[in-house]
């Protein structure tokens, strides 16, 4: 695979690259914000897509028993996890599925707790859906790693208790949007613990979780068996891994009886019943045969993560930037910028778009505890890369 190929997607409809934000007033900028990937899918799911699109009809399409073998291959293969149709099921995307997730194990004014800086899609749906949120941040480390702080959790589900909020959930993410981390099975293990000691549903998102870059290996949740798995929901699926997130496909997966049943009633509940022809035949291929595209291309992102890190290094030493173990995403500290650039890390980012024609995410949309950071995507071509630092360079000295 080329993955320094660069590839125009203007005119495509692409929320990264056709944003208003690239129109006239601010042309040509460099996006190197939201996660999607600037690649192409392995060969295996462009042809598979080629082939259905010369059959003339789009009927209604059935989730065929193929689909769920595929996936439990795939985690069979990957993470050594053994997994049956029964324990899978289809959903349209990760956020619509932890919607529903909402919505079958939470009441109305119920409380769910999350752990910023996290990806900021958690706080909308939780509040868009008339739950609240109940934030027990994480702990940042002297090697700027990040690790789940119990204590702040502990208090948390207090101060949630004191208010009359009834605490009924944790919406957790593995590998960690933003900050990087690939959990533990001590840190995983602590975790079910508190969520089994204080009666709470576990709502894990480990859409990143096929990215792991360093040598951490990463664990899944979907492993946890016995009682240890009643009220848990994983969530995953091939959009990340393959770069076809605008083919809107995942699984949810729940090894208790009682979790699938609900899982499978608000999935429903909420409209989705039959997946698109298209996404399907696109993960099927994916699952079957993507991994040694993957294997190329986690290998390639580790370069680009080094490209990175020396960069910064050596022309900016006072940016401080999370270990990136899982995930395409760099979690920067800017904070010694502010004063001048600032005056927060949303008019950072703005300066960086307007005057440096290269585009980040402000890290205070990922929670308080994300101002004064940005978040960087590196998953594009090597020269891509090159030119967005150097934008961002110019910028910061200018």
């Amino acid at each position: 695979m080329n993955f320094d190929e660069v590839i125009d997607r203007s005119g495509t409809y692409s929320l990264k690259w056709d944003n208003p934000r690239n129109l006239p007033g601010l042309r040509e900028i460099l996006p190197l914000w939201v996660a999607d990937m600037d690649f192409p899918p392995p060969e295996a799911v462009l042809k598979a897509i080629r082939e259905r699109a010369l059959h003339p009809i789009f009927g209604y399409t059935l989730p065929a028993h193929e689909y769920f073998e595929a996936v439990s291959a795939w985690y069979a293969l990957r993470q050594g996890i053994e997994l049956g149709a029964k324990d899978i099921a289809l959903a349209p995307s990760v956020m619509g599925a932890i919607a529903a997730a909402l919505h079958a194990f939470t009441d109305r004014g119920d409380g769910v707790m999350i752990l910023p800086p996290v990806y900021h899609p958690f706080f909308s749906v939780v509040e868009e859906n008339d739950r609240v949120v109940v934030e027990a941040p994480l702990a940042r480390l002297a090697d700027d790693c990040w690790e789940l702080d119990f204590a702040a959790m502990d208090r948390a589900a207090e101060m949630a208790a004191r208010a009359g909020t009834r605490l009924r959930a944790i919406l957790f993410s593995s590998p960690h949007n933003p900050v990087g981390r690939v959990w533990t099975q001590t840190e995983l293990g602590r975790l079910l613990d508190f969520a089994q000691d204080r009666g709470l549903y576990l709502l894990c998102d480990e859409i990143h979780s096929d990215i792991i870059l360093g040598a951490k290996p990463f664990t899944s949740l979907a492993a946890t068996r016995g009682e240890a798995a009643r009220r848990l929901v994983v969530f995953s699926g091939p959009n990340k891994t393959f770069n076809i997130a605008g083919l809107h496909i995942c699984q949810a997966i729940a090894r208790g009886e009682e979790e699938m049943a609900a899982m499978r009633r608000a999935i429903s509940a909420g409209g989705f019943g039959l997946p698109n022809v298209f996404s399907l035949t696109a993960a099927l291929a994916a699952y079957r045969g993507g991994g040694p595209w993957l294997d190329e291309l986690c290998a390639y992102l580790k370069g680009n993560e080094r490209f990175l890190r020396d960069f910064l290094a050596a022309r900016f030493p006072e940016i401080r930037m999370s270990p990136v173990e899982g995930s395409y995403l760099a979690w920067l500290d800017l904070g010694s910028f502010l004063s001048r650039l600032g005056p927060d890390d949303t008019g950072l980012a703005r300066q960086l778009e307007e005057r440096g024609r290269v585009r980040l995410s402000p890290g205070s949309g990922f929670g308080r505890e994300g101002a004064g950071f940005l978040r960087l995507n590196f998953a594009c071509p090597r020269s891509m890369l090159e030119e967005g630092l150097d934008r961002l360079g110019r910028t910061l000295t200018s």
